[in-house]
């Protein structure tokens, strides 16, 4: 092999090693963007194509945080102030149970 074919194959491998490295470190970036924010990682299965990148960080990035319920586990909408589960107030930082329909019989004619 010649000089140029050498440093041309140089050239090119650390090319791919750049772009492999900050592929994967988008990749990283909106996992941890999806932690973050309470929402699922497994979002970023679309991160293999490079186009489902670019979507999946714009639509991770634009997402409001979900809170975590520390009763249930259970992921409510950012503004919630009850558990849709389990009836856990988040501003008081109590436990309300959700009231139990009561039965009423229809009344009588």
């Amino acid at each position: 092999m010649r000089d140029d074919e050498i440093i041309g194959l140089v050239v090119g491998l650390v090319a791919l090693v750049v772009v492999v490295t900050v592929y994967t470190g988008l990749i990283v970036l909106g996992v941890n963007i999806a932690k973050r924010k309470n929402r699922s990682p497994h979002w970023m299965w679309f991160a293999i194509h490079p186009l489902g990148l670019i979507i999946t960080l714009i639509v991770m990035a634009s997402l409001s945080p979900l809170k975590r319920c520390p009763n249930c586990a259970q992921t409510s909408p950012g503004q919630a102030r009850l558990c849709g589960f389990c009836g856990y107030d988040y501003t008081t930082g109590s436990f309300m149970p959700q009231q139990q329909p009561v039965y009423m019989p229809p009344p009588r004619y």
